[in-house]
């Protein structure tokens, strides 16, 4: 694995749910608003790869009633930003280092949470949410923006593929990461920050990575 010193036109890419927040927006927000015993049996079919990411999700929201006032204020006054990213994106500009969000999650969440901490200039790339009322359907990112790849055979998901657009502009790519959507871009990049989920499949998968509980861990990191 490369260290910081060897890297020249780099650009760093994060997901957002569990790594730049405390934890995952989604997982808590379905917790609290759908029935245990069903939400433990979507997770486990996904988990087990019985369903997909947008099968998941899709089931979920079904379920609930949420309206988007009800949303926008679990986000902003609930969830907390991660121990050390601000001193960690001040030190991305300081070095005129690109950042770039890569969610699976929603930017209907991620941009006012951004917003709330002074962050209205970073890309995101992630699904919307739609809401009508207190029925919420998703808009996906890939079927938006990435319809000409999404049936071909070689297509994975759109975070592999966001990635490969950024391939072609950027010789070093930094991923900073912790859950299940991480895990197919793992082995892409040329330095990986894993924790949680995506440290044990890391692991499993023999894959080389940087583990991490806070940004204060990176930071010290980018000072070596």
């Amino acid at each position: 694995m490369k260290n910081l010193e060897d890297l020249n036109n780099t650009v760093v890419l994060s997901d957002f749910d569990g790594t730049i927040t405390t934890f995952d927006t989604n997982t808590r927000l379905f917790d609290r608003l759908a029935e245990r015993e069903y939400i433990e049996k979507l997770r486990e079919r996904y988990r087990n790869g019985e369903i997909d990411l947008k099968t998941l999700f899709n089931l979920h929201f079904s379920n609930v009633s949420l309206s988007e006032d009800q949303y926008l204020d679990y986000i902003l006054n609930e969830v907390e930003l991660q121990k050390g990213f601000k001193r960690f994106y001040n030190n991305l500009k300081d070095q005129n280092i690109p950042f770039s969000i890569v969610s699976g999650g929603f930017e209907t969440g991620i941009k006012p949470f951004l917003k709330k901490h002074g962050f209205e200039e970073i890309p995101i790339y992630a699904n919307k949410l739609i809401f009508d009322g207190d029925r919420v359907k998703v808009e996906y990112y890939d079927e938006e923006y990435l319809s000409h790849v999404i049936d071909e055979d070689h297509y994975v998901d759109c975070k592999v593929e966001i990635l490969k657009d950024y391939r072609k502009r950027y010789d070093n790519i930094i991923f900073l990461g912790d859950g299940s959507t991480d895990i197919h871009v793992a082995e892409k990049v040329d330095i990986l920050f894993a924790k949680d989920y995506l440290e044990e499949y890391c692991i499993q998968k023999n894959i080389d990575y940087i583990g991490w509980e806070d940004f204060d861990d990176i930071n010290e990191w980018f000072k070596k």
